[in-house]
């Protein structure tokens, strides 16, 4: 299955595996609503950090679970950028569902290059994004530079971001040690200030980013 995509799933499996995807997608919506519910949600963000801007939010891998806890809907409108492959499809599903506008398909090997354009096309045009520096394979907390290069094309400030769980478990054997919060638990959304990135401070926002993540 490692050569298929979501566009190319066989015929005669894919309406199997839409079906599933979509049962997939709709159940972690599902707990993600619950916990939503369940637990407390708390703020600290940036004075700098404005309501009427759009962003590109930057936040390690590890911190997906409980940002899809605390995001269950979105108000503004969102482009993400994602790895095309076949096992994806119900993120898609979970995407579809929280609002978000587009969902770009692209990495290292599958027109990574052309899909960054894209969507930096539409942060441009008024899009917030999220972007996995680390991602989507790690290595873990390994800044990649393309969170910089969108923000140095888009003209658009990348906001560092970060989620702390009171009570959490781990998945085991994932390269990012993903953290599942838990019923209750107190979830602080930190937002750092704003790293405005241009062909002078390049190598220099690199590094407050770094330490702001």
């Amino acid at each position: 299955m490692t050569k298929y995509t979501v566009n190319n799933i066989p015929v005669f499996i894919r309406p199997f595996y839409l079906l599933v995807s979509w049962l997939i997608g709709l159940a972690v919506f599902e707990l993600n609503c619950m916990l939503h519910l369940l637990c407390r949600i708390e703020y600290r963000i940036h004075p700098e950090i404005k309501q009427n801007e759009n962003y590109i939010y930057a936040m390690w891998h590890e911190h997906l679970a409980p940002y899809f806890v605390v995001n269950i809907r979105y108000k503004k409108p969102y482009v993400w950028l994602f790895h095309p492959a076949w096992f994806m499809k119900p993120i898609f599903v979970l995407h579809q569902l929280i609002g978000t506008k587009k969902v770009i398909l692209g990495s290292s090997g599958h027109s990574g290059k052309e899909a960054l354009q894209e969507a930096t096309h539409y942060v441009k045009n008024g899009y917030n994004t999220v972007i996995n520096p680390d991602g989507p394979a790690g290595p873990i907390r390994q800044l990649k530079k393309g969170v910089l290069d969108m923000a140095l094309a888009s003209g658009k400030p990348i906001v560092p971001l970060k989620f702390h769980t009171s009570k959490n478990i781990f998945i085991p054997k994932t390269w990012d040690k993903k953290r599942i919060p838990l019923p209750f638990s107190t979830i602080t959304v930190i937002m750092e200030k704003p790293i405005r990135v241009d062909g002078h401070n390049y190598n220099k926002a690199r590094e407050e980013l770094i330490e702001l993540l």
